[in-house]
């Protein structure tokens, strides 16, 4: 064994082909710089981070495959680490197109919509998602000649009076932020063909996650998430990814993200791996605590309206019933404090244990105020003189529910509203 062990060592070379044997003939710079070839496969259970942002053909001909595909050549382009968290993703979502990974969930949205937009298309999207997504619609889209009708949130007939001959894009959210309403995504999936005519569909799947929603199941095209959140699910890092239903749509996203270089890094790919071999475990958690939450909230005298999905009392209860997966409505809620902005700033800074801090979807829950925090109604002022239907009101308020003893997290509610 050891006699073959040297035979391995002397066979070995660096990235360059130099010989183990004939190292000790190069200067020092020469041998600081060569020493790069990896250590023999060893099968490591946790996949190793590949952090090189170069990869080495083995000749002029595999060079030429890994243009068409087929390996590595450079990280801006593809890379291990990464397109292996992306395949454990499509697996999750249940899309056999694939998974592309970006550096957020922003990027992977505007990539996204810059990849399939061009000058003189139309879109339709809902007046209540994520703020940046509106802001992208009012301050890019005009810049670019693309039109678009803002709707009532998840109202599909809305959806259908929009749709024009020049419209190629139905835009909505599972789960809407920050209103926490359910899109019927049978429904939405069906718009396509009733209009004879191939028009994508897209749709932000954050709040649900694929452990409460696959949206590919009612023929989504593309399925869109922020990792920040759910599939990161630590508040240690900032991820993004669009799942594909079909493949040819993921071949073209992927030329855009060559051009664009919004590919998530190596390092942080390797995290959110880790974490997504948890989403099981913790979104039945996150579920489960915020169903609590949600009925005492509901029933208590100082919250005026809950909006979570799996009350009765939600307007599209039903639609959740029918469509969410696991028995599961998620772990995001929003509920309007009693008496507006000052009763809702006092709660919130009564709280001890739920953190005042935007983002979602971590082990520790965080409460936020969307009007004066994410969703400005200056930025919903939108598209010219187009009514902008949703009401954020100033009790709003939205709640990440985290893996906390849920007994401890509705005494800290409990003893925050007293304050009131």
């Amino acid at each position: 064994m050891a006699d073959a062990g040297k035979a391995r060592s002397a066979a070995a070379s660096d990235s360059s082909g130099i010989a183990d044997s004939n190292r000790s003939s190069l200067g020092f710079g020469s041998q600081a710089v060569t020493r790069t070839n990896p250590p023999p496969d060893q099968r490591p259970l946790v996949a190793p981070i590949y952090a090189s942002s170069v990869f080495c053909p083995r000749d002029f001909e595999d060079a030429g495959r890994v243009q068409t595909g087929d390996g590595y050549l450079y990280s801006r382009w593809e890379n291990p680490t990464t397109n292996l968290v992306a395949d454990a993703i499509a697996e999750l979502e249940g899309t056999s197109g694939g998974c592309l990974m970006y550096a957020s969930g922003m990027s992977a949205i505007t990539s996204a919509l810059l990849t399939f937009l061009r000058k003189g298309d139309h879109v339709v999207a809902p007046d209540t998602c994520y703020a940046a997504v509106l802001s992208f619609f009012k301050e890019m889209c005009p810049r670019l000649g693309i039109e678009v009708s803002l709707v009532t949130t998840n109202d599909i007939d809305a959806y259908r009076q929009a749709i024009r001959p020049t419209t190629v894009l139905l835009y909505g959210e599972t789960l809407t932020n920050p209103t926490v309403d359910m899109l019927d995504l049978a429904a939405f999936g069906k718009l396509s063909d009733e209009t004879g005519r191939h028009i994508r569909t897209m749709v932000d799947s954050t709040f649900a996650s694929p452990y409460c929603a696959q949206p590919v199941r009612y023929g989504i095209d593309i399925i869109l998430h922020s990792c920040t959140k759910y599939f990161g699910g630590h508040s240690d890092l900032t991820a993004g990814c669009a799942c594909f239903r079909l493949a040819s749509d993921k071949r073209i996203m992927l030329q855009m993200r060559k051009m664009l270089g919004g590919i998530m890094s190596p390092f942080e790919s390797f995290l959110l791996h880790r974490a997504v071999k948890t989403l099981h475990v913790r979104m039945e958690r996150h579920c489960s605590n915020a169903l609590a939450v949600a009925h005492y909230l509901e029933s208590h005298d100082k919250i005026t309206k809950v909006f979570y999905p799996g009350l009765p009392s939600h307007s599209r209860h039903d639609v959740a019933k029918r469509l969410m997966l696991n028995n599961a409505y998620g772990g995001m809620m929003s509920f309007v404090v009693k008496d507006g902005f000052d009763a809702a700033r006092t709660f919130v800074e009564h709280l001890r244990l739920i953190v005042f801090a935007v983002s979602l979807g971590g082990v520790e829950s965080l409460v936020e105020h969307p009007a004066s925090m994410t969703h400005d109604p200056d930025a919903l002022s939108l598209l010219g003189e187009q009514e902008v239907t949703v009401d954020l009101e100033g009790g709003l308020l939205r709640l990440s529910v985290g893996l906390e003893n849920v007994d401890d997290l509705i005494k800290d509610l409990e003893q925050a509203l007293a304050k009131v």
